[in-house]
């Protein structure tokens, strides 16, 4: 029925070249053409949120977390989440402020978001109790060990964590900081073996930065994602610049704040020409929505949004395969997360530097 429907939208498009698309290609047009319409009805839709003015680039990110999950926004769950939030933490709490939008956003789609929120306020407990720094970015790694905790030890996998953090800052002591925690957390959940897992971003590390990338922070957290190769050759690396060089071509750069995003569609099975012109596809169609535009959203921005879009397409497409075998079914939930955790940061990062400059 699907692939009827499919058929049908797409034979009515202005190019009418039916003939350049396979079926999964038609298909996986067909969930980019719906992820890219539940995004935009969630962000109009948290745009009605109490205090959604002062949401800045967070609006963004929780628009495109719910469009993840496939979910719609819950305006009167969220709000009420908004206030278990806030009476269950102090004033000057980090889990007020942007955060809090996140958050509350995330809890409208569980069952018990009171019982649920207090269970993430444990997690970022035990975090603090191990030193790890009580910042923006440290709710979110909480967030992030709870989701995760029907398939880890919390307190290992924490312990895990200070055991990635002291690799890293070893080797990049002036790159490593806090807006590493999230990925550290999910390099630990889900690593067999961490000491092979952080050689291979090692090298991907060294090897990036020979290929047109410059060392730097936003270098290791690409590498970062590349623990999730499945393959871990040459190609993967070539595969990635490519994506890059493509990107750049078709004038819809990606910017290094968002390096990760490439990484993790190089990850997944796509043509870079295909997916490199749906992600620009994508992007247009975006602009050509209030809120979207060059001077509220920003171009790359956009380009970085419209990437993850795509790439999440892709992985739903991948996922709901009846072939995929479970290894490779477990890598796309892991990529999907990735992508989630790469745009959300990429977004606090972009909110303080804001935050910051207007002070």
């Amino acid at each position: 029925m699907i692939e009827i429907l499919f058929n049908k939208l797409y034979n009515v498009r202005k190019n009418n070249r039916v003939n350049d698309y396979k079926g999964g290609d038609f298909m996986k047009e067909y969930v980019i053409q719906n992820k890219v319409k539940q995004f935009i009805e969630n962000y109009q839709q948290i745009k009605k949120l109490k205090g959604s003015w002062s949401m800045g680039m967070i609006q963004y990110s929780c628009a495109l977390s719910l469009a993840m999950r496939n979910q719609d926004v819950n305006i009167e769950k969220i709000e009420k989440n908004m206030e278990i939030i806030k009476n269950n933490t102090g004033i000057f709490s980090n889990f007020r402020g942007y955060s809090m939008y996140y958050i509350a956003t995330l809890l409208s789609t569980k069952d018990n978001a009171e019982s649920e929120f207090k269970e993430i306020m444990d997690i970022f407990q035990l975090l603090k109790e191990k030193r790890f720094w009580n910042d923006a970015y440290l709710p979110f790694v909480a967030i992030t060990l709870y989701e995760n905790k029907d398939k880890i030890d919390i307190d290992n996998c924490i312990n895990n964590m200070k055991y990635v953090y002291d690799f890293m800052k070893k080797h990049h002591p002036f790159l490593t900081s806090s807006d590493d925690y999230c990925r550290i957390a999910l390099i630990s959940i889900n690593s067999r073996n961490l000491d092979e897992d952080l050689e291979y971003i090692e090298e991907c590390y060294e090897k990036l930065s020979k290929n047109g990338f410059y060392k730097s922070n936003n270098l290791q957290s690409l590498s970062q994602i590349m623990c999730f190769d499945k393959e871990r050759n040459d190609e993967s690396i070539n595969k990635i610049v490519r994506l890059k060089n493509l990107l750049d071509k078709e004038k819809c750069k990606i910017d290094s704040y968002a390096y990760p995003i490439i990484g993790a569609i190089a990850l997944l099975d796509c043509s870079e020409d295909i997916v490199v012109n749906q992600i620009k596809n994508v992007s247009n169609k975006l602009k050509e929505v209030k809120g979207f535009g060059d001077w509220s959203l920003g171009k790359y921005n956009r380009n970085m949004i419209s990437g993850a879009i795509v790439s999440l397409a892709y992985a739903d497409y991948l996922k709901e395969k009846s072939n995929i075998d479970v290894i490779s079914n477990n890598i796309i939930l892991d990529i999907i997360i990735a992508i989630e955790i790469a745009c959300m940061i990429a977004v606090i990062s972009t909110s303080s530097a804001s935050s910051t400059a207007s002070n």
